[in-house]
């Protein structure tokens, strides 16, 4: 479906949201009112009282009771309409995204064959007005090999749905990503490859089927693990991935990739210990992460990889896009480990051909 047919879906789900959750507020509030109406009637009848008047009160009570019952029923019919609704939202929210990034891809493919038509064009005619001169034998120049193009899976999961406290914008912030890799002077060499609601099934499927240099987690950490999606619609829940699993899964990659993110609440602890050994360079966080902080650092980060930057110095810039938005000082941090022997000064995960510069 179109990018608009999601709009509109998210837009009326949205709507049906703010109807249901006030018309529930309203049926618990009412419901609650009885309630306590039949509990003050209780509450006034005392050993003393005659039997007609407790009699009076016990009625009372009754059918201050019989009131609340269906006002309860209604408030839990719109909860369960309200989950539901929540659900399809971020189902809706979540194909959008999908279907961005799908556009973005084309256009960024159209973008690139226009680059190479406008660059090509006066080299073709430079060609056909240079006089041709032929010999006996000529020299063949064997054709340049073809730059491999950095590939970052992006695995994203927010399965807690259930409690509002918790929901996650990964959505928000994969968007933040893309828009800042289109920005940047070498986006035609990186590729990101989003997997939405991943599961532990999808990361395997991602390191065979991509190959990717770069591994990124956004989702929710804590307790030496990541929580990642059990990809049931109706119950979604989080299937913990430990970092000691995690750690085997990237070593059974046919080529281990260079980095991993982790863009998780309270991943930095154990990550040096059962990760480093597998992946040379890791970025993780060391407590509890704002979304916008988390998407801010994400955005800034990829823009500086994505423009031939060190690992480090884009790092770097990604701490300082967070400064810039005023959240240094939310009392979190991002921290960026190193395998003993591996600098990451020294480390360019985007490296252009040498002409592309001058073109």
């Amino acid at each position: 479906m179109s990018e608009k047919t999601y709009r509109d879906q998210i837009d009326r789900y949205t709507k049906d949201l703010a109807t249901l959750r006030k018309q529930e507020a309203d049926a618990t509030a009412r419901a609650r009112k009885h309630r306590s109406t039949a509990a003050a009637k209780r509450a006034v009848i005392k050993p003393s009282t005659s039997d007609s008047m407790r009699q009076m009160y016990e009625n009372a009570a009754e059918r201050a009771d019989k009131q609340a019952e269906p006002l309860e029923k209604k408030a839990a019919d719109l909860t369960a309409k309200i989950a539901d609704r929540t659900k399809k939202l971020n189902a809706a929210e979540t194909n959008l995204a999908r279907e961005q990034q799908s556009a973005a891809r084309r256009q960024d493919q159209v973008d690139a064959k226009r680059r190479r038509t406008e660059v090509e064009h006066p080299r073709k005619v430079a060609q056909i007005s240079r006089p041709v001169q032929r010999h006996v034998s000529e020299i063949h120049q064997v054709p340049r090999p073809r730059i491999e193009e950095l590939r970052v899976l992006y695995l994203t999961a927010n399965p807690l749905v259930d409690d509002p406290s918790t929901n996650l914008r990964v959505d928000a912030e994969v968007a933040q990503v893309q828009r800042a890799v289109r920005g940047a002077l070498h986006r035609d060499y990186m590729n990101i490859e989003l997997r939405p609601a991943a599961t532990p099934e999808d990361l395997l499927d991602g390191l065979n089927d991509l190959r990717p240099h770069v591994v990124h987690f956004s989702g929710h950490g804590g307790g030496g693990a990541v929580a990642m999606d059990n990809s049931d619609i109706n119950s979604p829940e989080a299937r913990r991935l430990s970092f000691d699993q995690l750690s085997r899964a990237i070593r059974t990659a046919g080529t281990p990739p260079t980095l991993l993110v982790l863009n998780a609440c309270d991943t930095v602890e154990g990550a040096g210990e059962l990760l480093l050994h597998s992946v040379p360079v890791i970025v993780a966080m060391a407590s509890s992460v704002l979304d916008e902080a988390a998407a801010t650092f994400a955005a800034r980060f990829y823009a500086g990889i994505a423009a031939g930057l060190t690992v480090q110095k884009a790092f770097d810039q990604g701490v300082l896009g967070v400064e810039f938005v005023g959240l240094s000082d939310e009392g979190w941090m991002i921290t960026l480990l190193h395998r003993e022997g591996t600098d990451p000064g020294e480390v360019v995960l985007v490296r252009p051909p040498p002409d592309s510069m001058a073109s």
